[in-house]
């Protein structure tokens, strides 16, 4: 396991440094934590960007 990520890039940390966030929770502004209720309420593009319970999923 070692040997496989030793073939690996390491970033500097200048690299690291200027990373930036993208993906589709940039434009949410809400809660990270909800209730079934909010959660349920979210567009679908925003449902994975929050943490609810899984009591909020029946089986």
């Amino acid at each position: 396991m070692k040997k496989k990520f030793s073939t690996l890039k390491q970033l500097t940390k200048t690299e690291q440094r200027n990373i930036k966030g993208g993906g589709q929770c940039d434009g949410y502004t809400g809660p990270i934590v909800v209730t079934c209720e909010q959660y349920h309420n979210l567009p679908p593009q925003y449902q994975g960007c929050v943490l609810v319970s899984v009591d909020c999923f029946p089986r």
